[in-house]
């Protein structure tokens, strides 16, 4: 289903139900900011009630406004304050189809661009650390193994996200599993049975654009199949369509993937009449879009268009506390080495590596290690050598900076090192923990050495 096809009456079950268990505040306005629909976390996060004839009420949205372009187009995030609080926020509003009597409603939905920070930091999360932990993932998930509270959280949101139509961003540095987990989500979906089909934005030329994605008919031009050819779009129908690194869609893709998600129809090269399809959008990206949107190298609309729900998959370096878990899988599927354990020492040189490609780099060094283990053990002269060279200079900015600097100067006092180490690390656990209570399990020390270290660097 293309998102402007979405009906503000929600009728199908399935995706009544997916809208509500998408923890991303969401709901259905009319011009006159009556909510016709809103998901639980909506709900929760502006206190809607209901008067006498159980209509939604919501007066912090009172001074909203929905001004329209010439277009009848608004994408731009609108800043409004929390109920109960003075923090912004930003959130999305969206046009829906005009219906017959020319009333416009309104996709409302908090801006995906602040949501996963905001989800990991607040102290009043919509969908909290417990909740992820206990949730139980659906068998198509089991391929994306982890345990990390980030990783873990993107798996639980794209799970719901699957029972809805609305069109998902899965967002990662390459390697993470964007891939796999959209082909999770679309085979858990109810559209599980029907086609999935893979679009690399990045390989197609502009002068294929439009027989690629949309077919041609037969005869359309010198040399075109005598029969004709289907298009993405079209064998995708009824399916979905997964936008592999649609950040590297040239701007012209961009425009004629943008025409059928509004219209939800195209036509053919070479052909006189429209083709409609149902078609759920999945896209995929290496590269921060709001950046590429300021760069005028992607398109805003475009942008509002395919990230009703954004996913975030947290590259390996920020989830070590699942290395461990990946090794022991990629064993399992090496029929002949599934016996073979990894030493501490061994374990320790993978812990201390960067991983710039990611959980795809982590799979061909453990099968690497594995062929090359004299015994039932991996050691660490079984690991690829490039583990154990220097630091590149590109891989600098991965150290703490003060540390780096003081190495750098010739500054060898232990102490003044291992201090500022330690600081370093302490404020980045603080970064990504939700609470201290979670910061003191990261770390691994004692409550009372927490808060000594705490006020001994200043960190209070």
């Amino acid at each position: 289903m293309i998102l402007a096809d979405l009906k503000p009456e929600l009728k199908e079950n399935s995706d009544r139900e997916g809208f509500d268990r998408i923890f991303s505040p969401s709901a259905i306005l009319n011009q006159d900011l009556v909510i016709l629909y809103s998901n639980k976390s909506f709900d929760k996060l502006f206190k809607v009630s209901r008067d006498s004839n159980q209509k939604k009420i919501c007066n912090d949205l009172s001074g909203l406004q929905l001004e329209l372009d010439s277009n009848n187009k608004n994408f731009s995030p609108h800043k409004i304050t929390l109920p109960g609080s003075n923090k912004g926020i930003d959130i999305i509003i969206e046009p829906l189809e005009t219906l017959k009597n020319g009333e416009r409603h309104y996709l409302v939905r908090l801006d995906s661009i602040c949501r996963i920070d905001s989800i990991l930091k607040s102290s009043n999360p919509f969908i909290t650390q417990d909740d992820i932990r206990v949730e139980r993932l659906l068998p198509q998930f089991h391929q994306l193994i982890g345990q990390n509270i980030r990783f873990k959280l993107g798996l639980v949101i794209a799970q719901r996200a699957a029972l809805s139509n609305l069109p998902v961003l899965i967002y990662g540095e390459s390697g993470t599993g964007k891939e796999i987990l959209a082909r999770a989500i679309h085979h858990s979906s109810p559209r599980g049975n029907a086609p999935l089909v893979d679009v690399n934005c990045a390989a197609i030329p502009d002068t294929l654009i439009e027989t690629e994605l949309f077919g041609y008919e037969k005869g359309a031009f010198t040399g075109a199949s005598a029969n004709g050819r289907t298009g993405y779009f079209a064998e995708a129908n009824k399916g979905t369509i997964f936008l592999d690194e649609v950040s590297d869609a040239s701007l012209q893709v961009q425009s004629k993937l943008l025409r059928v998600l509004e219209d939800g129809s195209f036509k053919r090269v070479g052909g006189s009449k429209n083709v409609k399809v149902d078609v759920r959008i999945i896209s995929a990206s290496n590269k921060d879009l709001t950046r590429l949107i300021a760069q005028n190298k992607f398109r805003e609309d475009l942008f509002y268009r395919i990230n009703a729900v954004m996913i975030f998959l947290p590259p390996l370096r920020e989830r070590l506390d699942d290395l461990e878990l990946l090794i022991e899988d990629f064993l399992k599927l090496l029929k002949d080495k599934q016996h073979l354990k990894i030493s501490p020492s061994a374990l320790q040189i993978l812990r201390s590596y960067s991983w710039p490609g990611n959980v795809r780099e982590l799979k061909g060094v453990v099968h690497y290690a594995a062929y090359m283990a004299q015994d039932s053990v991996i050691r660490p002269n079984s690991l690829p050598s490039f583990l154990f060279s220097d630091i590149p200079p590109d891989k600098e900015r991965l150290l703490p900076m003060p540390f780096l600097s003081l190495i750098k100067n010739g500054t060898y006092n232990l102490l003044k090192v291992v201090d500022l180490f330690e600081k370093e690390i302490i404020k980045n656990v603080l970064e990504i923990s939700s609470s201290r209570t979670e910061a003191i399990k990261t770390l691994g020390i004692s409550r009372r050495s927490f808060y000594i270290k705490l006020k001994k660097f200043e960190l209070t």
